[in-house]
């Protein structure tokens, strides 16, 4: 699985990159995004409801894990 680590990024930013990664994803690839963020939780779970893609995230020591499937 690839990753990306937007630790340090405040929002927005670790959403709209991500934003570019998940569009060169192709059909039932997953991705891990990493970010401390306090509003990513928000801002990943908005947009994979917008754009129909699985979410599973979980925070360890101050850090979020998205992992994002496109469907």
């Amino acid at each position: 699985m690839k990753k990306s680590d937007f630790i340090g990024l405040k929002c927005p930013l670790p959403v709209l990159k991500a934003k570019r990664v998940i569009k060169k994803m192709k059909k039932g690839e997953s991705h891990l995004f990493l970010s401390d963020d306090p509003s990513s939780p928000i801002d990943f779970s908005h947009l994979c409801e917008v754009e129909n893609l699985e979410l599973n995230f979980t925070k360890t020591n101050g850090i979020y894990l998205f992992n994002v499937r496109k469907l």
